[in-house]
């Protein structure tokens, strides 16, 4: 073997070995990201009954938060119709003490009447849109009353931990299998 072709093949020896240490790391990393697919399976069942019980949460949240919000349009009704009450109160004492039209006091109490019918008016319709919404809120959710749905309630924070978990969870198995995708892809490119 001649001087040239020791040479030749000493360096072809040095160019494969980068080479197959490249092979071998890429095997390796590849064994790793399916390892970690496997993991992240493995831990779906649990996951998905975290994801179940956030979901859970969520909705008993969303209901609580329109039952607030019916009780509010609520009071806010209950109030114009107390108002109004004592607005036709206010009339009937002022025609029973004699008031004819021309007077004062009776023309001023039929006027707080009309205004307060008008807030009333005003209250009735968002009362019942609140109350309606609050409604469908419940039939689409796992609960059959606002009580039901509030003994369900989370607190703020573990809510936040849930909801963190439960993500970085999703992302964690969706990069995984998008790296794992793509390994096997690579790896038969030609889809056969």
């Amino acid at each position: 073997m001649s001087a040239e072709a020791t040479e030749f093949g000493a360096v072809a020896v040095a160019a494969s070995v980068p080479e197959a240490t490249a092979v071998f790391v890429e095997d390796a990393e590849a064994e790793q990201a399916f390892e970690r697919l496997e993991r992240l399976y493995a831990q779906l069942p649990a996951m998905e009954e975290k994801g179940a019980a956030l979901a859970r949460a969520r909705s008993a949240a969303e209901v609580d938060g329109l039952a607030k919000a019916a009780a509010y349009r609520a009071a806010e009704l209950a109030r114009a119709d107390a108002l109004v009450a004592e607005a036709e109160a206010r009339v009937s004492a002022a025609e029973a003490e004699g008031g004819s039209e021309g007077d004062a006091t009776a023309r001023d109490a039929r006027l707080a009447l009309m205004a307060a019918g008008t807030q009333r008016g005003l209250r009735v319709g968002p009362a019942q849109n609140a109350e309606r919404v609050l409604a469908r809120a419940l039939e689409a959710s796992p609960f059959a009353t606002v009580e039901e749905a509030r003994a369900a309630l989370l607190p703020a924070e573990s809510l936040a931990a849930l909801a963190a978990e439960v993500g970085a969870y999703q992302t964690a198995y969706a990069e995984a299998l998008a790296v794992c995708q793509q390994l096997e892809d690579d790896e038969d490119p030609e889809g056969c």
